[in-house]
Formats: C-alpha cells, structure tokens, sequence
C-alpha cells in the first residue's frame, strides 16, 4: 500500500503538478528561471529553505525537484475546500500553524526526511508585503541539523513583484532562481548561530531595491489597487484610513496628495508639489517609525478601524461571522465593540497574530482564534501596532523572531 500510495503521489506530482500546471500555466504566468551560479537538486531526501514573495513560490521551487517535496502549509489552506485539502494532502504537503512555532509541523518534517521524502520550509512563517525577507524564527537551525541530509537554500527574485501578496492582479515581469546546495559534512562543521546566519543570508532578498530587478522589466496594469490592505498612512498629512487606489494611483481622501506606483513599486507625483517616499518599502519602513512614535506617546487609544466583522471558530473549525463593529486599540488591551457584543483581550495575552487571505487579522487567545475581516482596510496595521506592542524592536535588533 506504501509502494503504491507513493506511485500515486509521484504521478500527481509529475505529471499534474509538474508538467501540467507548472509547465503549462505557471511558466506563462510567473516566468521563472535559473541563475548561472544555481546547483542541481541532490538525490533525496534534502530540506530545501526559501525567501517567500508570492502565493505561487512552493511550485516554482517543486519544479527542480523530481521528488514530490513535503512543502509545510499554512494550516489555512486545510480548511479550504474537498478539493483543495484533498490535492495539498495527495502531494506531501502539511500543515503549520501560520506566525508561530509548531512543534509538530517540527516532528513531521523530521518524520519526513527519515522515510526519504525531501521537505520545503518558509522559514519567514508567512509571505512579505513589502517586498524584503521578513525576520525568521530561530530553530530552523537546529532542525537542520538534526535532519543530517543535506540544506538546499533557494533565493528568489522577482517573486514580489511578480505578484504582491496585497495586489489585484499579477504583473508582467521574470523571477530568478538561485539554489545552492549545503552537505550535511560542512553543516556539521558550523555552530548554531553561524548556520542560522548562513540561512539568513542565503535567501535573504528585498525585491523593491535589488538592482538585478531595478534593471528588469516589469510592467502591468492597475498597479496600485489593493494597496490599502497594506498602506494606511498618508505619508503627506499623516492620516489614517483614508487612502484609496484606483489604476496606479493612491490618493488620500484627508489632505487630496495622490502618488503613481510602477511595476517596480516606485513612487512619484503626478504633480511637483507634496511629499513622497522613494518607493514602497520606504513607504512600509514610515509606517514603522510612525507606528513606535505613536505607541511612544502612550496614548489611551493608539488606534481604531470601523466596518470590521468579527469571525470566531465553531466546533467544526469553521470561522463565521459573529458581528461587525470597530476594533480599538489600547496600550493594554484589543477591544472589539460590536451590535451584539463587546469583548476585549489583553494585549500581553495575544499571540499568533497574523494575517489570512489577505483581508483577515486573526489572532490567538488561550486556545480560542478570533478573525476580523475588512474591506478596503488594512489588516496589517494591527500586526504592526501589536508586533511594537510586544517588544519587535528588540527582534529586529538581534536579527531574528
């Protein structure tokens, strides 16, 4: 039953996966292809490591490898339809819980790499909205070598741009591949620390001022819309909430100011005058540094969004919508003042927070997960304010989570 439960998998992921959708469809779509300093995929098992710009990057990586990989899967995607679970659970793929550690999706992976199968992990826990790798979690280290098989490093470029997680629509641009293969021998030869450096630097990537893209064409349409799932600044007046896009323009409902966004997520003025940041990870990086002033300040309400519909988890893992309100934003605590209710959360009690699906804040309180929806909003100011909340800075300053 083994033997042919792997047939089965191996013809989904050849012939399905590999030839048909990737070679058919993905190729066309998301143009990708190898540097000249990449290596080829060795023999299984072996754990594969990658930045993570766009939803598409665990089939761009799958296609170097003719062994189906085991690729760790935000968890979300298992409660998706009959078809969805049944294909990511046909190929390998399993779950982990999105913006956390997970002990188990640990234990899997190293289940995994002992019978054989080689295994991809997105070390950031979640996709970049702005274009550079996000900080990782530590222990990815240690698991590497506990695995005792050799690390494959895969560095994309272009993936971002290619297709921002926020966006509407993908753009027209190519996507570089970069593979370079570590042996468990010289693994073995570095400390913890220089193997998680070694990680780090090796798929590290900020798309929006790598030069190799700068100097690549990347064109599409309606490059702004979908922004505001991101933005919520006006970097003119400073602000919130009123930033709408249409095409490639942002412009801002408070103080009138409006920017052009490229391909390349560059900023101008459609007119000489007002304020403007360089590109978007500027633009990302000021909301930052806004974002601490105003936690600086101590306000009693940091911020707030309206319009927001709460989902909570039925007993059958579903999430359903319990009420709309607005969510509030204290120093110490998260309340949501709905129709119905009023619930509230210490801010030191929230963990996991994250964002699903684009358009979804979900966090975890005790054993309980709450999600709040918004349209034309931005989920990920909340991650910001609770990340600044929690002490981020001193992850940022010590280069991991």
């Amino acid at each position: 039953m083994n033997t042919l439960f792997r047939l089965y998998q191996w013809f989904l992921w050849n012939v399905l996966t590999r030839m048909f959708f990737v070679n058919l469809f993905l190729k066309n779509a998301f143009p990708f292809r190898s540097t000249s300093g990449s290596q080829p995929f060795p023999k299984a098992p072996f754990l594969v490591v990658a930045n993570h710009g766009t939803f598409f990057d665990p089939w761009i990586i799958g296609n170097f490898s003719l062994s189906p990989l085991g690729i760790m899967t935000n968890d979300d995607g298992f409660r998706d339809g009959i078809i969805t679970k049944w294909y990511l659970k046909s190929i390998g793929a399993f779950p982990k819980k999105k913006g956390s550690t997970d002990y188990r999706a640990m234990k899997k992976t190293l289940s995994l790499l002992k019978n054989g199968v080689p295994v991809c992990i997105f070390p950031e826990g979640q996709t970049t909205w702005d274009g550079e790798t996000q900080l990782l979690f530590t222990g990815i280290e240690k698991l590497v070598k506990r695995a005792k098989c050799p690390l494959v490093t895969v560095r994309l470029q272009g993936n971002f741009l290619m297709k921002p997680w926020w966006a509407n629509k993908k753009r027209n641009g190519r996507i570089l591949t970069t593979v370079t293969v570590h042996t468990p021998e010289a693994i073995a030869q570095l400390s913890d620390k220089d193997l998680f450096n070694l990680i780090k630097g090796s798929i590290y990537q900020n798309d929006i001022k790598d030069p190799d893209n700068i100097a690549a064409a990347f064109s599409g349409t309606d490059l702004a819309e979908g922004l505001e799932r991101f933005i919520w600044i006006c970097m003119n007046c400073g602000v919130e909430d009123r930033l709408e896009t249409h095409r490639n323009r942002i412009t801002c409902g408070s103080c009138g100011s409006s920017w052009e966004m490229d391909a390349h997520c560059r900023l101008t003025l459609p007119i000489s005058e007002g304020t403007s940041c360089n590109d978007l990870k500027d633009w990302a990086d000021l909301h930052k540094s806004r974002v601490k002033e105003t936690i600086a300040k101590r306000a009693d309400l940091l911020t707030t969004s309206e319009q927001v519909v709460l989902q909570q988890e039925n007993r059958q893992q579903v999430f359903t919508n319990t009420d709309t309100g607005t969510l509030l934003l204290e120093p110490e605590r998260l309340r949501f003042k709905g129709t119905n209710v009023d619930l509230h959360w210490p801010v030191a009690e929230i963990e996991d927070y994250v964002i699903q699906k684009k358009d979804i804040f979900e966090f975890r309180h005790g054993k309980q997960y709450q999600r709040f929806v918004f349209s034309g909003k931005s989920p990920m100011k909340w991650i910001y304010y609770l990340r600044y909340l929690k002490g981020f800075e001193k992850c940022e300053a010590q280069g991991h989570l």
